[in-house]
């Protein structure tokens, strides 16, 4: 019994802290609540500033109406002699247009030309290429038969006098006598 005393005691306190809050809150609530009405008062009276103000910028805008009328009449004259120099204007552009697509014709017959003559240069370069590797084959094959004619000649001189040693030698074998009269 005294456990259930307690614990309703404990919950009497929680709920007194919650009536402390609720009342706390509502005491907030009523003075935002105060606070909402004195500013949406003074809004009702700025609102009503700005309805006056905006009934004086339409009086000033109606003035400002019928000088625009005026000006409307008199641009409307000006727009009809511009549509007369427009008019002008308009059959000079097709005149230009039409120079304009000429010298766009005229360019386009140049670049295909221009193309032609690059490829013409592209094959020539090309064959000045193949040319000029052709020479330096040609150059380096006659430096190598010039090696091998040396080399032929260098060995048939060495081959000579070996020939003529051996040729002496035979014919001191041959004919001593004759070779002992020479020395």
């Amino acid at each position: 019994m005294l456990e259930e005393l307690q614990r309703l005691q404990a919950q009497i306190g929680v709920l007194k802290t919650r009536l402390t809050h609720y009342e706390s809150e509502n005491n907030a609530l009523s003075a935002a609540k105060e606070n909402s009405a004195e500013h949406h008062h003074a809004q009702i009276v700025q609102k009503n500033g700005i309805i006056t103000q905006k009934q004086e910028e339409i009086d000033n805008l109606s003035e400002q109406l019928s000088d625009a009328q005026s000006q409307f009449k008199q641009l409307n004259t000006d727009a009809t002699s511009l549509a007369d120099r427009y008019g002008r204007l308009e059959k000079s552009c097709t005149d230009l247009k039409n120079r304009f697509q000429e010298i766009l014709a005229e360019r386009n017959e140049l670049r295909v030309v221009k193309e032609k003559m690059q490829n013409e240069q592209r094959l020539a370069q090309h064959e000045i290429q193949g040319l000029q590797q052709e020479r330096e084959r040609l150059l380096q094959k006659n430096e190598h038969a010039k090696a091998k004619v040396e080399t032929i000649i260098q060995r048939l001189s060495i081959l000579g006098t070996a020939q003529d040693h051996h040729a002496q030698e035979i014919q001191q074998l041959a004919h001593p006598t004759e070779v002992s009269e020479d020395n």
